[in-house]
């Protein structure tokens, strides 16, 4: 699935930013020590290592707001697209990208906050007899068939649904 326009143009910035000065520099969007004239060769940077951590982090911020408002958000898409790398030694995803996020069955606490909001709304397909707190939940992801994913008030959820083990857990937070 492709990221967002927003996503996209998130991402676009922090890869074309030269974070190796961000430790002690503040400078315009887009910055690049070779294009501008203020940068010196004698001044401090970082290392490699520690350029990618500080746009690691920038990558998990916008990704904690990105995802608590696009519940199509693909944390793995959008750090890639950042130029993060998103693949453990093995060649499999690595788990810390996700876990760089404040979730919990595919719900992100509010940006600003440690808190969930309170769940209003639950998804499910037509072709599914469970709801879930949303489309990111991994019992929905198991068995979602790329059918549309249709959005229910939670007061308005038919009898023939059966609540995921989600909705349970997400009882628990509030």
């Amino acid at each position: 699935m492709a990221l967002s326009t927003l996503a996209q143009q998130f991402a676009d910035e922090i890869r074309l930013q030269d974070w190796t000065d961000a430790h002690f520099r503040r400078d315009r969007a887009g910055h690049n020590r070779t294009l501008d004239t203020k940068s010196r060769a004698d001044d401090p940077v970082l290392d490699t290592a520690q350029a990618q951590a500080v746009k690691t982090n920038v990558m998990w911020v916008t990704a904690q707001v990105l995802g608590y408002n696009d519940p199509n958000f693909d944390v793995y898409e959008f750090a890639k697209a950042c130029g993060i790398n998103v693949l453990n030694t093995r060649g499999g995803k690595d788990g810390s990208i996700a876990a760089g996020l404040r979730t919990l069955n595919g719900r992100y606490q509010r940006p600003g906050t440690y808190e969930y909001d309170s769940l209003t709304e639950v998804v499910t397909t037509a072709t599914s007899d469970a709801y879930h707190v949303s489309a990111n939940c991994p019992l929905f992801l198991s068995g979602y068939q790329h059918k549309p994913i249709i959005k229910i008030s939670r007061d308005a959820v038919s009898d023939q649904l059966r609540p995921c083990q989600c909705i349970a857990a997400a009882q628990g937070e509030a």
